[in-house]
């Protein structure tokens, strides 16, 4: 049957008024709970419920145009729920007020990660996203992309923190930028991340409808972006009600469940903790937890004029973290710096503050050990790794054997003096004749070869790229390079050793495409790591063990060696009207920048990554003896029976032949 032509007319006049109607206003929680699919985590594909993190809504509400808040902060810990407050905030722009907008990642693998596996699995599965955001397969020429969503006239950008093109591209009203304690201070020379982006907003500054968001798991204090942002806001804290006394108004008494004295646990399993309340000192059991927190509130503890709101979470109050498995991590991180570090960031969302003293030389000159010969791998030494530093003039060097758990041993160290302005120089030579040119005895009567080698590339770097290629070589166990030219970083949110970049080779008029590849080590954060390590008391000073990670050094080390391990401290320096922690230099410090790249060297190879039965397999691969691939192979080297030793050879017996040294001779570190 034809409708009538009112009947059509009202069609019409419906049509028109679904389209042109404006969709209901409705706040960010609110929305979320109505429209959002969470897309991971213990609830994934499930619709979002502020009920399991009622601590999401007040932020995320922030995110609206309709909050007078501008921007906020938040430094949490992991695995916290704030992920999904940025997708929730991103939905409800898309859904209900459309305008462009970027999210911000620290690195191209976070970026993706993000995109695929929370982001896109989000949109595909709320159908009010899904509806409004064009597919990657649209024919309108207005499809979205990898990193552009796009919806009708606005769009979200997902960009690199490291990319100046990306955070350069346009204008954004809201802008989310997501772990921003991986962000670097400054990208080449062009201006901070964060500058950038907020230049990104600047024709927004006047109606006041931009939006900008800070989250992050926070590193080290003084080094830390989120810890800046924090530190200039309200410092919002969740605090729940006194299940049993109340304050003199009549009201409940309120308190944050931290970490601290009111924590109270067993340090062996299971680990029994409970809560103290600070008021009444009632013991508070995890199970009552649960209703506690999701009747909390936010409240500044620092309020003032200008401040912007600022909100601390950590897993003391997550619902997805038992206090029981707080309990082990603290007690399992005991008194080392590496894991108190991780504790304080991945579980308390809290800076680490490291120590910036440097050891003392004269105490590690004096806890030298005997039976430690030169160029003699000792027997828990599974590793072998060399770095090198170059000078305009001359080569210094360090070999170091490392174990499973960390402890290393000093094999060799020297200086190669001689021209360094070819790498067909005499200094490139007697370092290939020192190290790659040379075999290794070990405790056991094998030989052993440099497993990585890694050459400093801040002076003559092309002469270094140069002699890397050359001197390339695959291992033949791991298949991976052994010879890096390494560049150093400094930052504090950077890894030990990153992934390479291949970079041009120029030198005497002969120019080879990618022709090496660069590998970024991150300096500052192993630096720390390796003072901690220099800290720890051994056998030597009457510890009932050689702890983990504990550095071990032969008699025939003399003073120097020791003057350069300790040249440098952390120090507080003014950087773009802040203050920041750096490492500053007090004398030579080649052989303090050797041990940094050796600890990176040995990360390259699986220090901190392989399983126990993947060193097994290494020590019976490399004719470990029986008793020592059955034992623990994290204890200390010094437990191994003496029996299986040989007897010590002098270094002159394994020293090359020859005036290799320039005159230096082997006790020049005297």
């Amino acid at each position: 049957m034809t409708p009538t032509r009112p009947d059509a007319l009202a069609i019409v006049v419906g049509a028109l008024v679904a389209v042109l109607t404006p969709p209901e206003q409705i706040d960010p929680p609110t929305w979320a709970e109505r429209n959002l699919i969470v897309p991971d985590g213990p609830k994934k594909l499930e619709p979002w419920s502020r009920v399991l993190t009622p601590f999401v809504a007040e932020p995320l509400g922030h995110t609206s145009i309709d909050s007078p808040v501008n921007e906020f902060c938040v430094m949490k810990s992991a695995q916290t729920g704030f992920t999904t407050l940025m997708i929730a905030a991103i939905g409800h722009t898309i859904d209900i007020e459309p305008c462009d907008q970027m999210i911000v990642q620290p690195t191209d693998g976070a970026l993706t990660d993000f995109n695929s596996k929370k982001l896109q699995i989000a949109i595909d599965h709320s159908p009010s996203l899904a509806r409004k955001v064009a597919p990657q397969t649209a024919r309108s020429g207005k499809a979205s992309t990898t990193y552009e969503k796009r919806y009708g006239a606005s769009s979200l950008t997902l960009a690199l923190a490291s990319s100046t093109a990306d955070l350069r591209s346009k204008s954004v009203r809201k802008a989310w930028l997501d772990e921003i304690d991986e962000y670097a201070e400054d990208l080449d020379g062009q201006g901070s991340p964060f500058d950038m982006v907020e230049a990104r907003q600047e024709s927004f500054l006047q109606d006041g409808s931009w939006k900008r968001v800070y989250v992050s798991t926070p590193t080290i204090k003084g080094g830390s972006h989120i810890e800046r942002y924090w530190d200039a806001s309200d410092k919002r804290k969740w605090f729940v009600k006194c299940p049993q006394c109340c304050g003199e108004d009549g009201n409940p008494s309120e308190f944050v469940f931290e970490f601290g004295p009111n924590f109270r646990y067993d340090s062996e399993w299971p680990y029994r903790a409970f809560y103290v309340a600070p008021c009444c000192g009632r013991p508070v059991e995890d199970y009552e937890r649960r209703d506690m927190v999701r009747a909390g509130r936010w409240k500044a503890t620092d309020p003032g004029p200008g401040k912007m709101p600022g909100y601390h979470f950590n897993a003391m109050s997550s619902p997805f973290v038992p206090w029981a498995k707080i309990a082990e991590r603290a007690a399992k991180a005991g008194t080392d710096t590496a894991k108190q570090k991780t504790f304080y960031n991945l579980t308390l969302g809290l800076p680490f503050e490291m120590k910036g003293d440097a050891p003392d030389h004269v105490r590690l000159f004096e806890r030298r050990e005997d039976g430690l010969p030169r160029y003699r791998v000792p027997p828990n030494g599974l590793l072998l790794t060399c770095a090198a530093d170059v000078q305009m003039r001359g080569i210094w060097y360090e070999i170091t054997a490392w174990s499973p758990s960390g402890e290393s041993w000093v094999v060799d160290t020297d200086y190669c003096d001689g021209d360094t302005s070819s790498p067909d120089g005499e200094a490139f030579a007697l370092l290939h004749k020192a190290t790659l040119g040379r075999t290794f005895p070990d405790a056991f009567g094998g030989v052993r070869t440099i497993d990585a080698l890694g050459i400093d590339s801040g002076y003559r770097s092309h002469v270094v790229y140069s002699w890397v290629r050359a001197s390339q070589r695959l291992h033949p166990d791991t298949g991976k390079d052994i010879v890096l030219a390494i560049d150093g970083r400094d930052g504090w949110s950077l890894p030990a050793i990153g992934m390479p970049k291949l970079v041009d080779i120029d030198l005497g008029g002969r120019k080879i495409r990618e022709g090496c590849k660069l590998w970024p080590v991150g300096t500052w954060s192993l630096k720390a790591s390796v003072y901690d390590d220099l800290r720890k008391d051994g056998l030597k000073s009457g510890a009932l063990r050689d702890p983990d990670g504990y550095c071990h050094f032969p008699t025939w080390l003399g003073l120097n060696y020791f003057e350069q391990l300790t040249a440098e401290y952390l120090a507080d320096e003014k950087f773009r009207g802040r203050t920041r922690k750096v490492w500053k230099v007090r004398r030579d410090n080649h052989l303090l920048d050797c041990r940094v790249y050796n600890r990176a060297l040995a990360e390259y190879l699986g220090l901190s990554t392989s399983t126990e039965d993947e060193w097994a397999a290494l020590a019976r691969h490399r004719g470990l003896p029986v008793e020592v691939t059955r034992q623990d192979l994290f204890t200390a080297a010094s437990t191994l029976s003496t029996e299986l030793q040989p007897a010590n050879l002098e270094p002159e017996a394994l020293a090359p032949q020859g005036n290799w040294l320039g005159g230096r001779g082997k006790n020049w570190l005297r």
